[in-house]
């Protein structure tokens, strides 16, 4: 068995609208062994893994899966479940997994959900090793690799306060961007963005956390307000730490003047013994030192979002109690078998660990792990009661008195923080604060919010609800429209033309597409850029307020959308194109790979369809929110139905582009008006034009500026390069185009005789990575355009080079080109030079790109040469 490809789509893809790990699997001599066949495989399987009898499979119910397994299903199938499973017992629940077969034999697609990529990639590593050893009936280490899979999860998934405010955001259809490997994340898109770090967010005054970290600075603010803080000073030495201690009388808590997270703190040193130990540990994080009066009372953490105090609990550090017959290291195990303990943040309650903490309160008592605890002792095992090291919380929100309330919210505004954590010592929050027996110990910059997530006992609170209400106030229009384009051929002008309308009518658009990346107009990288790695680019672009983004099929095959939800999404064609790559084995593969853009159209959204396409028409139930067609022909039956059924349809009627709903018709404009159709000679171009009108309609923009916007986007270099760009040598014309594929050739053939009527040249190339039958079939279409053809070989894609123009011209000259007429010269540069040594008056050039500006820049200096008195190079 070997795994072929294995990778993450990260966004909605093909199989599902949510992440999904793809892994190409060849089962090799098991394509012959379905698991009924292996003797003893399902009971071994089994044996190994009992949580799969939870498993329902296609049959829908707990079991499913293992009925299945003992008719027979392939080993394919079998990994999918076992990856799923995998992550499942490593804390990371994922349902959603399918396995398809492929026309290659012993060769399947399985698919599956996951949480953390890099877990879900190695559990799939796992599942497959696993699924081997069982069927030859040997041992597997599961264990060792469910550990592995939780540290990977720990180290890899955002935290539990990061995750909330994430989940809490997309309920509200508020998308998400993790910016790196820990917990900073961008909510929103474009202008309308926030960037939180944890608790932290992109408005949290840089001062207020200098303040919170410097404690003795805190202290003395808050001081000077009139909020109880125990007394204390700062000492840089252990002789200055023990003249503060015992001025102020033991027991006192020691911590360094600069930390968090609770690291370097003894919280009830008794003596000059215990001080020195104390004060050594709180400098291996400051080399200043707070010593303080310990104060009596309880633990609690109040949490203040945007001024108001929205949760407070009861902390205890992580402890045991004695039986008088167990030691402390099997208390200790005791303990973390409640089922609400686990590793890290994967459970309600994190496991109790014996860490370099421990063993220093211990030795304190003079006593270690092997020591036999008294009945009913209580004993602590941390300093502080973080939740991170074992500790517990009880929620009691709904008893904080109202002074402490009105306390707390001003120690926010003192600090000067969005989001802060405010720990206090106290017999209660019940009732005010007395100076001098409870008081505010410390406040926290980024607090955690697990405590009054989920709390040990009381009332859960959900946080995360004002936190993201503070960032995004729900009065607020918080949104950034995303239109999407997608289609065989087109998609770079329809995208431009809409974003070129966007920005004429006073928007700020980011743009992405096989030309590269441009913000408002302005190109910012060059490229092809259809794939989710340009759709991050422009949903990171702090300065937008829409996004027009090409989608090409190759993206979302590799990585999935770079979104999750679009406001329009716009399918213009599905042609054979790419057929026989990356998996695509067949037109209606290919079309459900683009459906995807128009799958994940909100409710609210538009999804524009070409009536004209039977293909796309039949893909209308895959579509979200409301359809819009266009059409060239009026009268299409598609048409005629969804209009008698309410509907709206852009449509080219009497060489007009109009618009019909139930509300009375628009005519937005003629042809003759929309530069980019050639005075309506280019039809794929209206149609392009139909699709961007019915888009920008569904997104409400005026018809004036509809009008205006296609009425002053032109088929120029530097409107559209390399789509369709007519330069007119005064003797003769050429025309740039990215046309590659059998159909953009046939397009072009149909507009051609409008343009001239003299002979028609082409340099053109075939595309490597299609099949031979494509790259033939695109030679015949290039045959029946054009009189003369110049074979490049721009784009070899893994073949040798030249091999892709023998199939150009084997494809041409089957189709009955006359062999006189076909030349190949495998250099572009000097293909185009070789067209230009051959024109004559009238005829016309057409120039086949495929990096659209160094071409572009070859023909312009041709272009100057011509126009001035140097001679045309020959090749």
């Amino acid at each position: 068995m070997k795994i072929l490809e294995h990778r993450a789509l990260r966004g909605p893809n093909r199989y599902s609208r949510y992440q999904a790990i793809f892994m190409l699997l060849d089962i090799g001599e098991y394509e012959q062994q379905p698991s009924d066949k292996l003797n003893g495989f399902a009971d071994r399987l089994i044996e190994l893994i009992p949580t799969l009898q939870n498993h329902g499979c296609s049959i829908g119910r707990p079991g499913g899966f293992i009925e299945r397994l003992r008719r027979g299903t392939w080993i394919g199938h079998i990994a999918e479940h076992v990856a799923l499973e995998l992550q499942c017992l490593a804390g990371m629940e994922v349902g959603f997994g399918k396995t398809y077969d492929t026309k290659d034999d012993g060769i399947y697609k399985v698919v599956y959900r996951y949480r953390v990529e890099s877990a879900g990639l190695r559990a799939g590593q796992e599942a497959v090793a696993l699924v081997h050893a069982v069927a030859q009936n040997r041992s597997f280490d599961i264990d060792t690799v469910i550990t592995q899979l939780k540290e990977l999860r720990e180290s890899d998934l955002l935290g539990p306060s990061t995750n909330s405010i994430v989940e809490e955001a997309k309920l509200r259809g508020i998308p998400a961007i993790r910016l790196n490997n820990d917990s900073h994340v961008q909510l929103g898109y474009g202008c309308k963005q926030r960037h939180i770090q944890a608790t932290m967010t992109d408005r949290t005054s840089a001062i207020g956390v200098e303040i919170a970290d410097e404690k003795f600075r805190t202290k003395e603010l808050l001081g000077r307000a009139g909020i109880p803080t125990p007394e204390g000073k700062v000492a840089i030495s252990l002789v200055e730490a023990a003249q503060i201690a015992n001025d102020l009388g033991y027991p006192v808590a020691v911590k360094p003047e600069v930390g968090n997270h609770g690291r370097g703190i003894t919280a009830r040193v008794i003596d000059d013994n215990e001080l020195e130990t104390a004060f050594a540990s709180a400098c291996r994080i400051c080399s200043s030192v707070i010593v303080e009066k310990t104060m009596t009372g309880f633990d609690f953490r109040v949490l203040v979002i945007n001024g108001v105090l929205v949760a407070a609990a009861l902390r205890e550090p992580a402890h045991i109690v004695g039986d008088g017959k167990s030691t402390i290291g099997q208390l200790i195990n005791q303990v973390n078998l409640d089922p609400r303990r686990g590793i890290g943040h994967e459970r309600v309650l994190t496991a109790i660990s014996i860490d370099h903490m421990t063993q220093r309160l211990l030795a304190f008592q003079g006593r270690s792990v092997d020591y036999v605890l008294p009945l009913k002792e209580k004993l602590y095992l941390k300093s502080t009661a973080n939740l991170s090291t074992g500790g517990t919380a009880c929620d009691v929100t709904d008893n904080v008195h109202q002074d402490v309330r009105l306390m707390c919210e001003r120690v926010a505004r003192i600090i000067g923080m969005d989001c802060i954590g405010i720990d206090i010592v106290a017999p209660g929050l019940d009732q005010p604060l007395q100076h001098g027996s409870a008081g505010i110990v410390e406040v926290n910059a980024a607090p955690g919010f697990r405590m009054h997530l989920a709390p040990t006992e009381g009332n859960a609170r959900n946080v995360a609800e004002p936190f993201v209400d503070m960032l995004f106030p729900p009065e607020l229009d918080n949104s950034v429209p995303i239109i999407a384009v997608t289609g065989t051929n087109g998609k770079t002008t329809t995208a431009k033309l809409i974003a070129h309308t966007l920005k004429y009518s006073g928007r700020m658009v980011g743009f992405a597409g096989t030309t590269g990346v441009a913000i408002d107009g302005v190109p910012i990288v060059d490229g092809d850029y259809s794939g989710p790695e340009g759709s991050n680019i422009v949903l990171r672009e702090p300065t937008i307020d829409h996004a027009v983004l090409e989608i090409a099929r190759g993206g979302v095959i590799r990585r999935g959308l770079g979104f999750d939800s679009c406001d329009v999404g716009i399918l213009l064609n599905v042609d054979e194109d790419h057929i026989g790559v990356d998996g695509v084995e067949d037109l209606e593969e290919l079309s459900l790979v683009k459906a995807t853009v128009i799958e994940v159209v909100k409710d609210t959204g538009v999804s524009v369809l070409n009536a004209d396409d039977p293909t796309v028409v039949g893909l209308q139930n895959r579509a979200g929110g409301q359809v819009i067609y266009f059409s060239l022909q009026p009268k299409n039956e598609i048409i005629t139905r969804h209009l008698d059924q309410g509907g709206t349809a852009a449509v080219l009627q009497d060489g007009d582009i109009v618009i019909h709903s139930p509300e009375p018709t628009i005519h937005v404009l003629s042809v003759l008006e929309a530069p980019i159709t050639m005075s309506g000679a280019a039809r794929f171009n209206i149609a392009n034009v139909l699709a961007a009108v019915a888009a920008l309609h569904g997104l409400g923009l005026s018809v004036d500026m509809i009008r205006n916007g296609i009425s002053t986007f032109h088929p120029s270099a530097s409107q559209n390069p390399g789509r369709m760009n007519l330069i007119d040598f005064v003797t003769f014309k050429v025309i740039v185009d990215y046309g590659h594929n059998t159909p953009a050739v046939k397009a072009m053939g149909s507009a051609l005789p409008h343009i001239t009527k003299g002979r028609k040249i082409v340099v053109a190339h075939g595309t490597g990575s299609r099949l031979d039958e494509d790259i033939k079939a695109f030679g015949a279409a290039l045959s029946d355009v054009y009189d003369h053809i110049i074979v490049a070989d721009a784009d070899p894609r893994g073949r040798e080079l030249g091999e892709t123009s023998e199939l150009v011209r084997s494809g041409a000259l089957h189709n009955g080109f006359a062999p006189g007429e076909l030349e190949i010269v495998n250099d572009p540069t000097k293909a185009l030079a070789r067209a230009f040594s051959i024109v004559q008056p009238g005829d016309l050039i057409v120039v086949q790109v495929d990096e659209v500006e160094p071409m572009l820049k070859s023909v312009m200096e041709y272009f100057e040469l011509i126009a001035g008195t140097a001679p045309i190079p020959l090749p």
